[in-house]
This record gives C-alpha cells, sequence and structure tokens, in this order.
C-alpha cells in the first residue's frame, strides 16, 4: 500500500497517482505476446515472483490487473530466470481480488527462493494442445474457468490467423482439420466466423458458448507456422501435388533437385514423421506461382522453408515440373520393425 504524506498538495496526490496507476504495477515479459510471459512486479523497481503458492487464482489476479479479465494461469518457470529484487513469495490469492498486493504473501523482498523459481503467467484464452512440433496442435479455449475445443464448421485459415495472432505469432495461421484428433470435456465454439483481423476468437460470429452440433471428431487443429504446405490432388491428403503457401498465396514447387530428402521435410511438416518419397510429377502440373525451385534439404529441417533454394518465386520451370509428394501410413509390426505403404498406381 501506499503511504502518503499528508503535506502532499493535491497537485503533487494527482500526479502520483495518474503517473503510477494501480500499486504495485504488474508485466509480463519475455513472451511472444503481451499476454504471456515471466511476472514482474514494481514495487520501488521492477522485480519478480517466487512460484512457491502461486496458482492459477493469483495467476487470475495478475491478468486482472493486466485488464484482461479474470482468466490466468500458472505456466511454471517457462520464462526462465529474472533479474533485481525477488520482491513477493507465497503469494495466495482467493483469485476474487483486485490487486496481487491484497494477496497474503511473506512481506515485500522476503523470501527464500532464486531467480530459478521466478513464476511466468499466461493471460491467453487459447492455445494449441497435443503439439508434435512447434506452433501447431488442437485448438482450444478458455472460458467459465474451464478449457474446451472448437468445432471446425466453417473455421478457416482468416480463424486460424486469429488464433495465432493471439499466441504472438502475428497474423499467420492455417486451418489443418482435425490433424491432431479429439480432445475432451467442453466443446465451447461452433460456426466461427472471422474476417482475420480481430484480435480475439471471442470477437468473430459464432455460436453461443457451449452451443454446437458437432462431437470432439470434429476438433479443429490450427498452423501458426511461417511457411505451411500441402498435398493436394490425391487419394488422401498425404498425397499429391506438393503446394507451398507464401505471402498469402499458394504456390507450387519445381521438381529441379527435389528428392527423398525434400519430400521428408515436407511430411515432416504435415504429419510429425521423417518418412516421406518424391513421386515425380504424378499429380500434374498446377496453378499460381512457382515459389521454389532448385530446393535442397538434407532430411532434417523442420519446415521447407530452411531447405536451399533459389528464393522465393525465382525460378526457371514451368509448373509441367511440379513436384509431387507422398507421406506413407506408418505402423509397427511385431514391435520393431518399421512397414510403410503407399498408393501404387
Amino acid at each position: 500500500m501506499i503511504m502518503l504524506n499528508p503535506a502532499l498538495s493535491t497537485v503533487a496526490l494527482l500526479l502520483l497517482v495518474t503517473t503510477t496507476g494501480a500499486w504495485p504495477r504488474v508485466r509480463l515479459v519475455g513472451g511472444l505476446s503481451p499476454r504471456e510471459g515471466r511476472l514482474e512486479v514494481y514495487y520501488s523497481g521492477w522485480g519478480t515472483v517466487c512460484d512457491n503458492g502461486f496458482t492459477d487464482s493469483a495467476a487470475r489476479v495478475v491478468c486482472y490487473m493486466l485488464g484482461y479479465g479474470r482468466v490466468g494461469r500458472v505456466i511454471g518457470n517457462h520464462y526462465g530466470a529474472g533479474s533485481g529484487p525477488n520482491w513477493m513469495d507465497n503469494v495466495q490469492c482467493s483469485g476474487t481480488e483486485r490487486n496481487i498486493d491484497q494477496c497474503s504473501h511473506e512481506g515485500w523482498s522476503r523470501h527464500n527462493c532464486t531467480h530459478s523459481q521466478d513464476v511466468s503467467v499466461s493471460c491467453n484464452t487459447v492455445r494449441l494442445v497435443e503439439v508434435s512440433h512447434q506452433r501447431e496442435g488442437r485448438l482450444e479455449v478458455y472460458y467459465g474457468g474451464v478449457w474446451g475445443t472448437v468445432c471446425r464448421d466453417y473455421f478457416n485459415d482468416a480463424a486460424a490467423r486469429v488464433v495465432c495472432n493471439m499466441l504472438g505469432y502475428g497474423y499467420i495461421g492455417w486451418n489443418i482439420g482435425t490433424r491432431y484428433g479429439a480432445g475432451s470435456g467442453m466443446i465451447w465454439l461452433d460456426d466461427v466466423r472471422c474476417n482475420g483481423t480481430e484480435t480475439t476468437i471471442s470477437q468473430c460470429r459464432h455460436n453461443s458458448w457451449g452451443s454446437h452440433n458437432c462431437d470432439h471428431s470434429n476438433d479443429v487443429s490450427v498452423s501458426c507456422k511461417e511457411t505451411a504446405v500441402r498435398l493436394v490432388g490425391g487419394v488422401s491428403p498425404l498425397e499429391g501435388l506438393l503446394e507451398v503457401y507464401h505471402n498469402g498465396t499458394w504456390g507450387t514447387a519445381c521438381g529441379d533437385h527435389f528428392n527423398n530428402a525434400a519430400a521428408k521435410v515436407v511430411c515432416y511438416t504435415l504429419t510429425g514423421r521423417l518418412v516421406g518419397h518424391f513421386i515425380g510429377n504424378r499429380y500434374g502440373a498446377g496453378s499460381g506461382p512457382i515459389w521454389l525451385d532448385n530446393v535442397q534439404c538434407n532430411g532434417t529441417e523442420n519446415n521447407i522453408s530452411a531447405c536451399q533454394h533459389n528464393g522465393w518465386g525465382r525460378h526457371n520451370c514451368t509448373h509441367s515440373q511440379d513436384v509431387s509428394v507422398s507421406c506413407p501410413a506408418v505402423r509397427l509390426v511385431g514391435g520393431s520393425r518399421l512397414k510403410t505403404t503407399r498408393r501404387t498406381t
């Protein structure tokens, strides 16, 4: 609490209140977006908060102070160690306090912890789960104190861009169907329609919270990767003409130097498994820009954009050379042997 000198003039008091705001102040640092990061508290200087006793209830108070409402969760020490004073330890809140100073704690600067225990907080109401590699997974939203899923009905790339921006990746994102499978619990949103410029998914048109006509087999997945790939025209989403998304447009890749190592990278982006085959021009010519030529991968890259190539849109080929790729289904036989299957023609 601020102890004010009775001798302060009205003008001085007004200046103090307007320049300090709520006391103490809080911020989240080191995260991809302002909604997530290591918690820091201002008390005669910025410092950190120990994770001892710190729960989601305390996180909700922090998020309320930051203007995000009564949402929030502890994410351990995800954003690492800070510096400066450890201002608070054993913070225990009910979750209804208006300021973290109203919660029980040891007293300012009284602690028995180190910066390795600095707590991190997320005020995000979306997350991607069951992630096999970074920046994509099944979409879940937080409402009424409970995480739940979102139906894929009407959900498109514009809605995915809103989700990815909430997560701090900017307005890039793709609806990748139900790739990460079924969730459980509440299905919070259905018939989500966004124009792609909203700041939160709740601003998009949708059925009322919890109102839906789908089951968890329709739970939508989202990718926030900077470069997306897809296979089109095949018998399944795992075989077909390779298309790459860049600069807001889907285009193709030339077959020059493209080999199985490059196909493995494509399949890793689609399935999380480094198993794939280059199948020439089997699915014919595409259309639109030819984004990539002379793609050369070692097979361990996380994304085809990380492979050596001429540069986006630079090529000396035609669509007759557009690449096709197959990502085989994988199964284990007898507990040890790896077998793959792929369509043949």
